[in-house]
């Protein structure tokens, strides 16, 4: 579903992300793990087009990305930001905020699809008239994944999704995340810092340094701690 060669992004004379190389199979999630700055969320917004000064190869479900309309792209693979209070635009309703990504492509009833999308999170149609401030911080993430979903979309790029979140509420959008990538068949490819979401939520991760990649593990060499970097075993060590 994802394949990228020889990724490298640079801002300036900083590299981001230098020659990483990796697959995501279709329904699979796959995770990125490393300490801050090492370039994790820099593939995701480059994936989405988010950023300009790449080289290498990104496709998507057979696509090159870098020739692939905006509009195109984003009914293939949707991104989740990190902090939810941000995502969200204060002064719209939550029904229209979901809503505005089908209107703008031009897809049949936007509005029986935003109460679809409210059931489908477990939040419920009445939701769709209030406004962010009116929700707690698990509720809003829940809706910045219903409009995520609001394409259809193969793919679900998740940055830190649950970082911001209590402790209490991270495991209810964890599962809330697997429920849906089972029932809607959808490809993960999840940035976090913590390793025991990773462990719960991944079949595969990468670790990631200075911008390089380290190695790829499976969830089954990371809980066994079965690592061949020296990097890997310090990272799970202060994780």
């Amino acid at each position: 579903m994802i394949e990228i060669r020889d990724l490298t992004v640079t801002f300036g004379p900083s590299t981001a992300v230098k020659d990483v190389s990796f697959t995501v199979a279709e329904g699979e999630s796959f995770g990125l793990v490393g300490e801050s700055g090492s370039g994790k969320s820099t593939i995701l917004r480059t994936i989405m087009g988010l950023n300009k000064t790449w080289t290498g190869s990104i496709t998507v479900d057979g696509r090159d990305t870098g020739k692939l309309p905006r509009k195109q792209l984003a009914r293939l693979a949707q991104m989740v930001f990190q902090d939810p209070y941000a995502s969200l635009h204060p002064r719209y309703v939550i029904g229209q905020q979901i809503a505005e990504p089908m209107k703008i492509n031009g897809l049949p009833n936007p509005e029986r699809r935003t109460a679809e999308l409210l059931d489908l999170i477990g939040l419920g149609a009445k939701f769709q008239f209030r406004f962010p401030h009116e929700l707690s911080g698990g509720q809003r993430q829940r809706v910045a994944i219903a409009r995520a979903l609001a394409l259809s979309p193969k793919i679900l790029l998740l940055d830190e999704p649950t970082s911001a979140l209590d402790v209490s509420i991270q495991a209810e959008i964890l599962n809330l995340l697997n429920r849906l990538r089972r029932e809607l068949n959808l490809t993960f490819v999840i940035v976090s810092h913590d390793l025991a979401v990773i462990s719960y939520m991944c079949e595969r991760l990468m670790v990631m340094r200075n911008a390089e990649m380290v190695e790829t593990l499976t969830r089954e060499q990371l809980r066994a701690r079965a690592f061949s970097a020296s990097y890997t075993s310090e990272l799970v060590a202060a994780s």
